[in-house]
């Protein structure tokens, strides 16, 4: 690594943060964790590692080219592809023993397929629409004839059904009360001994929610906008390198566009971090960084490959020291939250930004 720009990920706050949901969920109860779109950033097989080591049930994907591999790497935890697959995804899925998501009469015979090509049983949960409309099936007929072509369809075992909830975060629950009841009455009409989940990391403290497993994501990685959230670590500090200082006067201006001007003498840091590494352009004239434990406003445009911050105020400043994009450095701190909101978007896409020419370093 020639150029110190990196992401720490803290699998000791990983694990610690696995441990808590756990003890919330109460006995009894799964715990799937979601280490699916690169585990949200973090780093697919050293997560799903983690996840194991701290006592996982199952993991979850959104696609079989993750299951792969992972089944690749040796990960023996069930899996389940959160996601519909195509006919391709159902043969590779089935070779590597993952659980699939089912809701339609094709899906059946894709996995049919599969199982009669490979030897092998397929296995599936059946995702259930209660109020999302993305994708399940939406109606209780449907359910009942989905299940007929299942029990018709040699070499395929339903061991699992589950729905999601479209507004879990937000304190005023109707929606969610509606969703749970719809949920119920697909529930009524599925055979005994499957392993039911709906509650997610935002609906994680309604215990009516649980049923047989918990499906954790963005609170494994210390996120998640209920009160229980304060209990976790966030797990991904993003550092990158000071390359430059200088100082401008009055009326000079910085970056691309001539868009800032500085209003009086201003010391101004280059640091090696841009949107080609995944901090986003929309930051320019509204993200701070952390510099000497100080919050410096980034100034100019952001550049593909770097980015300039006014740290007057943050001491002696040197080439080499390095600037905090997001985490902890002396008594401040920037999470994925606070830039989600300067973006106008939401912390599981700054997390999953960060590109994959910003190596990985894992701590305990």
């Amino acid at each position: 690594m020639y150029r110190r720009t990196f992401a720490k990920v803290d699998l000791g706050a990983y694990t610690a943060n696995l441990g808590d949901v756990r003890r919330m969920m109460g006995p009894g109860v799964k715990l799937l964790a979601v280490v699916k779109a690169n585990a949200y950033g973090h780093g697919l097989l050293p997560v799903a590692r983690a996840a194991e080591k701290a006592g996982a049930d199952w993991l979850g994907v959104a696609i079989a080219e993750e299951g792969e591999a992972l089944r690749e790497a040796g990960i023996l935890l069930p899996i389940l592809v959160l996601a519909p697959v195509n006919a391709a995804g159902a043969l590779a899925s089935v070779r590597c023993g993952l659980t699939l998501s089912v809701f339609t009469p094709g899906h059946i015979q894709a996995l049919q397929a599969a199982a009669i090509a490979t030897g092998l049983e397929a296995q599936a949960h059946i995702k259930l629409d209660t109020g999302m409309n993305r994708v399940g099936v939406k109606t209780q007929d449907d359910l009942k004839a989905l299940l007929e072509a299942a029990r018709a369809a040699p070499g395929i075992k339903i061991t699992g059904a589950f729905t999601h909830f479209a507004d879990g975060g937000n304190p005023d629950t109707r929606f969610n009360d509606v969703q749970l009841a719809r949920f119920g009455g697909f529930v009524n009409l599925l055979p005994p001994g499957l392993l039911i989940h709906a509650a997610a990391s935002a609906t994680l403290p309604r215990p009516d929610a649980r049923f047989g497993m918990v499906r954790a994501g963005i609170s494994l990685y210390g996120y998640v906008s209920v009160p229980y959230s304060e209990k976790m670590r966030p797990v991904l500090t993003w550092e990158a390198e000071i390359i430059h200082v200088k100082d401008i006067a009055a009326g000079e201006a910085v970056g691309y566009g001539v868009t800032y001007r500085a209003q009086k003498p201003v010391k101004v840091a280059t640091i090696a971090a841009g949107y080609g590494d995944g901090y986003s352009r929309s930051l320019s004239g509204k993200g701070q960084v952390l510099v000497n434990g100080r919050r410096c406003p980034i100034i100019g445009r952001l550049c593909m490959d770097q980015l300039m911050a006014d740290v007057s105020e943050a001491g002696p400043v040197e080439v080499g020291d390095s600037a905090v994009l997001l985490g902890k450095q002396g008594g401040e701190r920037i999470l994925a939250d606070e830039i989600a909101g300067w973006m106008g978007t939401i912390s599981y896409e700054v997390l999953l930004a960060i590109s994959q020419r910003v190596p990985r370093i894992y701590v305990e």
